[in-house]
Parts: structure tokens; C-alpha cells; sequence
């Protein structure tokens, strides 16, 4: 892969951000915090090529040791994943793998579907795309979505002809990531500090009655379970 950034901008995107933080990072932040992108194992995200919108933004990954320390992609990774985010209502359900056919196929440049996972948490299609804006990388490609606390993310996993993750593996890399990003973003959720304006109970000065150790542990027990 050449890792041209301008191949992989978002619309209307002709320049670098100058004042982003460039490097590697394991985690990309979406929708003010509701929306955690998790990085799969040995995998990180360029944040020179993150991009932020009003409804969602755009990030890429690839192998940790291929990131430059000033961001971009050394030639000849074995893989890229591209995450696309828009905010859709809460109760929007995952895309099934039919719509995802019916997306590419229906497209101006329609895509030859090659193999459909219909997994209900994240379905994924293998298409056959040339003239993609992957510079390097097979027309062979996969793609799925899933969608997170009000957010849709499209991932495409981009690799050369012959990779093995055109196959199991990249199906396999894609569902990885999409479970550590739902882990990451619940336990933002659960550990989100309270709002300005809020505050904790407040405690008595009496002093509190001795309560018997194994109650303790059961209501610890109970208040972790939620």
C-alpha cells in the first residue's frame, strides 16, 4: 500500500490537518464521547487521517509497526481497515448482508458480490471493486457495518492480491474489530463521570450501622452484575 492520505479522505478533504496529533493511537473518539473505535489486536489507527464531522467522521488502522511515527503507510502492508461513522436513530437496527448486496451492487459502479456472511451482529459481503481508491490493494475487498449507541459504522478491509486477509482472516480481523469497539464503548458508557451541575449522594455524619461480611459481598456481587 502507498498510504496516500487524499486516496482515503473523506469528501471535499484536499489537506492535512496541521494542528492534529499525529501518531499511532489504539482508540478513535466519535459523537462527543458515545462512540468508542477500538482497534483489533496489532492493529492501530493513523490520526493523521482521522476526521471529524457533525454527524460522524472517518479513521483508518493498519499493522502498528507499519504506522510512521509522523503518521501515512510504508509500501506492502498486509492490510488496511477503514471505518466510515454516521449517526442513524437509536433503534436503527444492523444492516442485514442483503442490503449490504444490494447497496454495492445497485451502485453507479456496481460491484461483483463474491461471498456473503450473513452474521446478525455484523454481516459482511466480499465484492470485487476495481478502480477503487485503495492505491496498491486487490479489487477483492471485504465490507460489513454494524451500528453502536446511535452510530452506523461502514469498515472496508483493504488488502493486496493474494493476502490471506482477502479470506477467513480478514472476516475474522473485521469481527474483532467490531468487538472491541462495542467493549470499549460500553465501558465508556458505565464509567462516564457525572455531568456538571451533578453531584454524589450526599452521606450522613451518623455513624452507619456494621453490616454482616457476607451481605457485603452479595451486594457488591449484585451492584456489579448491574
Amino acid at each position: 500500500m502507498e498510504g496516500n492520505r487524499l486516496a482515503f479522505a473523506p469528501p471535499g478533504e484536499n489537506l492535512s490537518h496541521p494542528g492534529l496529533t499525529r501518531g499511532r493511537t489504539l482508540t478513535a473518539v466519535f459523537g462527543e464521547g458515545k462512540l468508542i473505535l477500538a482497534a483489533p489486536n496489532g492493529f492501530c489507527f493513523d490520526a493523521q487521517m482521522e476526521e471529524h464531522t457533525s454527524t460522524g467522521g472517518f479513521a483508518l488502522l493498519a499493522r502498528c509497526e507499519s504506522l510512521r511515527a509522523f503518521g501515512g503507510l510504508r509500501a506492502n502492508d498486509g492490510a488496511l481497515l477503514t471505518a466510515t461513522v454516521g449517526s442513524v436513530a437509536a433503534n436503527t437496527p444492523a444492516p442485514s448482508a442483503e442490503a449490504l448486496r444490494t447497496a454495492f451492487t445497485s451502485s453507479r459502479t456496481a460491484a461483483r458480490v463474491l461471498e456473503t456472511r450473513r452474521d446478525t451482529e455484523i454481516p459482511l459481503v466480499k465484492l470485487h471493486l476495481d478502480g477503487h481508491s485503495a492505491a496498491g490493494a486487490s479489487g477483492t475487498h471485504w465490507r460489513g457495518a454494524f451500528v453502536v449507541r446511535g452510530h452506523l459504522v461502514s469498515v472496508a478491509l483493504y488488502a493486496p492480491d493474494g493476502s490471506s486477509f482477502l479470506g477467513e482472516k480478514g472476516a475474522r480481523l473485521i469481527r474483532e474489530f467490531m468487538r472491541a469497539t462495542r467493549n470499549a464503548t460500553q465501558l465508556a458508557k458505565v464509567t462516564t463521570p457525572a455531568s456538571p451541575g451533578e453531584s454524589a449522594p450526599l452521606r450522613s455524619k451518623r455513624p452507619l450501622a456494621r453490616t454482616d461480611p457476607q451481605s457485603i459481598t452479595a451486594e457488591a456481587a449484585i451492584a456489579v452484575k448491574g
